[in-house]
């Protein structure tokens, strides 16, 4: 009975601090799964595109063990705040020619991290049963399209160029550029479509409705659009050096036209929840997220 008495003396401070040892441990790993790594603010426009590409973004964020806030703004705003530091990021830039004047009055605030996406596009969009398939020849048909060409929120870079370039170009000016939002320009090409009535939206491929109506773009001989253009990674200064994972997965981070369809898709056309769609695709697709994670 000594003995046993000395045996359970002796082993019990090796055993507590096992114990202790392994409950620090285990909540340090569930403290990293629920964002102990600190959290990541990510800004975008309710673009298609943006939508998608910031909800994969997340939660691929998450897994890695960051918390992360988004917030829903216009492009003009979602520049300036990463320049002035008061958002970490976003990953839906498009350059060199849709955001230039943005990027070359904050180039010096902000760090480019690098293209997601190649080849994406913009223009002026229609339905393929309109009968032109050129912006020079939308002046010879103002009355089919009421005179009107349905854009986006007045901050986008297409609509800046839309209204600077492509209209004075086509002799467009005394058009009505209506100004809207990602949602409400494909929410009246629907409407248009189901009408078999002639509309003209400002568009730009990746998008979902690409995947539900047939669509085609306007050829533009003035090349008031520019060429094909890559979406990147816009961080702050500074957040390289203090969140230096979760940059180098932003830094990896790149889709094909299906990978950011197939969520656009589920969001747009299925009703998904972008934040549901885009854990279903993360999840589905490990050895892709796998490239992107440091």
């Amino acid at each position: 009975m000594k003995f046993n008495k000395t045996l359970r003396k002796a082993f019990a401070v090796p055993v507590l601090v096992l114990i202790l040892a392994t409950v620090l441990i285990s909540g340090c790993t569930t403290d990293g799964a629920s964002g102990d790594k600190g959290t990541v603010n990510l800004i975008y426009v309710q673009w298609a595109c943006a939508e998608a590409e910031t909800h994969i973004a997340e939660a691929v964020l998450e897994d890695m063990g960051y918390s992360v806030e988004k917030e829903v703004v216009n492009a003009g705003v979602m520049w300036t705040a990463v320049a002035d530091g008061s958002a970490d990021a976003f990953v839906t830039a498009w350059l060199p020619y849709t955001h230039e004047s943005y990027m070359a009055e904050y180039k010096d605030d902000v760090v480019d991290l690098g293209s997601i996406y190649e080849g994406a596009k913009l223009g002026l969009v229609v339905p393929t049963y309109v009968t032109i398939d050129s912006i020079a020849e939308m002046k010879d048909h103002e009355d089919e399209f009421a005179g009107r060409i349905v854009g986006i929120d007045p901050g986008a870079g297409i609509m800046k160029h839309t209204a600077e370039d492509t209209m004075p170009a086509y002799g467009l000016s005394d058009w009505e550029l209506v100004e809207s939002s990602g949602p409400a320009m494909a929410a009246e090409l629907g409407s248009a479509i189901d009408g078999n009535e002639w509309i003209a939206v400002t568009g730009w491929a990746p998008h979902w409705k690409f995947f539900k109506y047939d669509l085609k773009f306007l050829e533009d001989p003035e090349n008031t659009y520019g060429g094909s253009e890559e979406i990147h990674v816009i961080a702050r200064q500074g957040f390289k050096e203090d969140m230096p994972e979760a940059a180098q997965m932003l830094t990896n981070f790149h889709l094909t036209d299906a990978q950011l369809g197939e969520v656009m898709y589920n969001i747009n056309v299925e009703s998904m929840e972008p934040t549901e769609a885009a854990r279903q695709w993360v999840d589905a697709n490990q050895d892709v997220v796998n490239q992107w994670i440091p």
